[in-house]
């Protein structure tokens, strides 16, 4: 059976030492980036914690990436180049510009997501917020945390820049597919003029 992004990620983790674990939390918790981890949450946790704390609040994809960085910003280069071949190996959307281009498909380049590409459009048009919120927090894209900081802007405009600017960030490709195939579903009309069909 092959194994899962969880269980590399706690393979990883469980590699580290203690200090090395400690300094990992501490980065985890220093991230600038939203959504943002609360130290209270991690301080004890043990890395099989850590990882369900990790994908709950990023994503399996997401999970990865913030993976990456931190073991990056702690000097455990060997351990992040370990994800990264693990992440190529899967053939993962959490690679940016991996899918080939397609006209229908909802990658507009190489580099730029069709969410991404039509980011300004889709902040100003998207009416139904509320719904697209309480499928994105069914499908474990937002935490109820987040589902209520946006729900408590009081504009649709706002509620959708800082879903932008938030889980939408950090939830890498197949989190932003999952995305545009609720809007799909809610706003066919706006989507498939975006797509110019």
């Amino acid at each position: 059976m092959s194994k899962t992004v969880g269980d590399i990620l706690i393979g990883v983790l469980d590699d580290l030492g203690e200090a090395e674990l400690k300094k990992f939390r501490r980065k985890l918790c220093d991230r600038k980036q939203e959504p943002k981890v609360r130290r209270g949450i991690v301080e004890k946790a043990d890395p099989v914690d850590l990882v369900d704390i990790l994908t709950r609040t990023f994503t399996e994809d997401g999970a990865v990436n913030v993976a990456i960085e931190v073991l990056g910003a702690i000097n455990c280069q060997d351990v992040a180049e370990e994800l990264t071949e693990f992440k190529k190996s899967q053939g993962s959307c959490v690679t940016s510009g991996d899918a080939m281009t397609s006209a229908t498909g909802p990658k507009l380049n190489k580099d730029k997501h069709f969410v991404d590409h039509h980011r300004t459009a889709l902040i100003d048009r998207v009416s139904q917020v509320e719904p697209l919120l309480d499928r994105l927090q069914d499908r474990g894209i937002i935490t109820p945390n987040t589902y209520s900081e946006v729900r408590a802007n009081k504009t649709n405009q706002k509620k959708m820049r800082e879903l932008f600017d938030g889980p939408l960030k950090a939830c890498g490709s197949k989190g932003k597919d999952i995305f545009l195939d609720i809007l799909m579903e809610l706003e066919p009309f706006l989507i498939r003029d975006l797509k110019g069909e």
